[in-house]
């Protein structure tokens, strides 16, 4: 019988890997080895955060797995592509198939309109200038082990939100999801809680099985 794929979920701003409990368990509970990644939100850039990830990831497989699984919400996709922009080929193994769920991949309109607001940049921290600025659009290409899906919210109309262009599910508009050679998958709902939507875990689980 083949080894259970590995997975590690990462959670976006505001957020702790507490909140991802609930999705590990169900991703443990339908065959993968998941575990959780929490790294702080307000403090630190996405390059800090992703070396984090990288120094975890080396302590939970000194020997990297032949194909790992991540599953992201929000800015926890922009911490995984920090990490796959700096690891080395050793490091990385064959194969990694990420499912991104509403990442900022470029940048997030809400916080480039708020960043100058008191109130915006005491709740984010140093997360408001690596989602407002060049951040997210400067990190480097996947390298071509990394598989990739993007899950995207919204309303499949107008969207959530009247600031965000197009379609949104209230934080992230679908425009700001994609990566080059990435097209969201617009599965719907709201940001806050597809972390724990059984439609997005159930296609996420299929991606993870196969990298379709």
């Amino acid at each position: 019988m083949a080894e259970p794929i590995p997975v590690v979920a990462l959670h976006g701003a505001l957020r702790s890997r507490l909140g991802l409990l609930p999705t590990a368990l169900w991703l443990n509970l339908s065959g993968f080895q998941a575990k959780t990644f929490g790294y702080p939100t307000r403090r630190g850039t996405l390059v800090d955060h992703g070396r984090a990830l990288g120094e975890r990831l080396r302590r939970w497989y000194p020997e990297p797995p032949p194909v790992l699984g991540l599953v992201t919400h929000s800015m926890g996709g922009l911490v995984a592509r920090a990490w796959l922009a700096h690891a080395s080929p050793d490091e990385l193994g064959a194969v990694q198939r990420i499912v991104m769920l509403s990442p900022p991949n470029l940048g997030s309109t809400l916080a480039r309109l708020y960043r100058d607001r008191l109130w915006f940049r005491w709740l984010y921290g140093d997360a408001v200038d690596e989602l407002a600025g060049d951040a997210c659009r400067c990190l480097p290409p996947l390298p071509p082990s990394a598989q990739v899906l993007v899950l995207a919210g919204g309303n499949g109309g107008r969207g959530y939100h009247p600031s965000i262009e197009g379609d949104d599910d209230g934080v992230v508009g679908v425009c700001e999801m994609g990566l080059p050679g990435v097209v969201p998958e617009c599965i719907g709902g709201v940001h806050s809680l597809l972390q724990w939507s059984p439609r997005c875990l159930r296609r996420a689980a299929a991606f993870l099985r196969d990298g379709r």
